[in-house]
């Protein structure tokens, strides 16, 4: 009780210093990323709409792969709405995930550029069917009228105004949305959600990698239905929803050193440190024996999570996640049976108490399974 008692004073004391000697205003900048929708987009010469299912049309396969993915579903799924609500409306959530203005029922600007200035005006042109996209096609590929990818125009055969853009091979694209800086007065290094800055260190970023290069794999098939096959990419962007993915992400070897084992985890896999994201995701490895019988002992587990203290001052509290080609050593007792040594790992959304949270008091309906299995029993070689 004490000990609690003690914690209390400190964050007290620590928060009035904080707010007496920083000026919380002058935190939180607002940018075109993070406080800014993508300007109003007039729909381009040849085209009905700005809507991903006329894109589909002639893109058809991209349109079904962008369809099942969480980029679609970016305005409707379950726990953005909950967590919406939680958050009181911030209208600057909408920014990523409803990323056109023309998505918009709102237009915010800072005169002052700071977060505490943020206004909001109607927007006349706001398309509600639209905004059920999420982040649609026109999102990343519509400017000025113009459909921009990543052939050259010299290559294209199109219908409509078509153009070439570095950016398709670049972070950039990405980091628009996967980079989201604290809003209030934090004392933090990172972003509450860091994936961009996480991918900007470790070995492969030093190889050059970009995200595309794991999460928009490359295809072979025709750009549009009718037309010959060319190298393309493919729009799923797997993630932490995705079980292939999650299983690329750790290499495991253990050693054994006379009455113990010593087993090593890498993250040798992912170009961020892993889980990434909302600071409510953590992954937990559990290190099990399996007999010669099929007898199963739990010798170890490790949870890989980011706590971030939110009240009085924003801060990291712990954050033991592995950053890119990093690993850590758990040691455990050796059993004296012979056996195999497997690891199981599943990844976690939120807490079944955050979940509930959710449910009770921000009605959240229909949710995807929070826990998910994604190792089973996978064999962990022993030296």
């Amino acid at each position: 009780m004490k000990k609690w008692l003690l914690y209390s004073v400190f964050f007290i004391i620590f928060g009035l210093m904080t707010v007496t000697f920083f000026n919380p205003s002058e935190i939180y900048e607002l940018t075109q990323k993070t406080a800014q929708f993508i300007p109003y987009q007039e729909i381009p010469e040849g085209l009905v709409s700005l809507k991903a299912k006329d894109c589909g049309v002639c893109h058809t396969e991209i349109y079904r792969e962008w369809k099942t993915s969480l980029h679609a579903k970016a305005y409707t799924d379950p726990f953005f709405t909950a967590y919406h609500k939680k958050d009181d409306g911030d209208p600057t959530c909408l920014v990523c995930h409803t990323p056109l203005e023309n998505q918009s029922p709102i237009i915010l600007s800072s005169e002052s550029g700071q977060y505490n200035d943020l206004k909001s005006t109607i927007n006349p042109d706001f398309d509600a069917e639209l905004q059920q996209e999420g982040v649609t096609c026109a999102s990343c590929h519509v400017k000025d009228g113009v459909i921009y990818g990543s052939y050259k125009k010299k290559d294209m055969n199109a219908p409509h105004p078509v153009a070439y853009a570095d950016e398709f091979f670049s972070k950039s694209l990405c980091q628009r949305c996967h980079e989201v800086p604290s809003k209030s007065f934090a004392l933090m290094n990172e972003g509450i959600c860091s994936t961009g800055m996480e991918s900007n260190r470790g070995v492969w970023a030093a190889r050059g990698y970009i995200c595309q290069d794991c999460h928009m794999p490359v295809v072979n098939r025709p750009l549009m239905s009718g037309f010959p096959s060319r190298e393309g990419k493919k729009h799923l962007w797997p993630g932490g929803y995705s079980n292939r993915q999650l299983q690329n992400v750790f290499t495991f070897k253990a050693k054994k050193e006379l009455d113990h084992l010593a087993i090593t985890i890498t993250n040798s896999g992912a170009g961020h440190k892993a889980p990434t994201g909302d600071p409510d995701r953590f992954i937990v490895l559990d290190f099990i024996w399996l007999d010669k019988m099929a007898q199963e002992t739990v010798l170890e587990s490790i949870e890989f999570k980011r706590t971030i203290i939110w009240q009085p001052v924003m801060f990291v509290w712990s954050d033991n996640r592995l950053s890119p080609g990093e690993s850590t050593v758990i040691k455990t007792k050796l059993p004296e049976n012979d056996g195999t040594l497997v690891v199981n790992g599943t990844y976690h959304v939120m807490t079944d108490r955050s979940l509930n949270r959710l449910k009770d008091k921000f009605e959240l309906k229909d949710e995807w399974p929070i826990h998910r299995s994604f190792l089973k029993n996978q064999k962990v070689p022993v030296e």
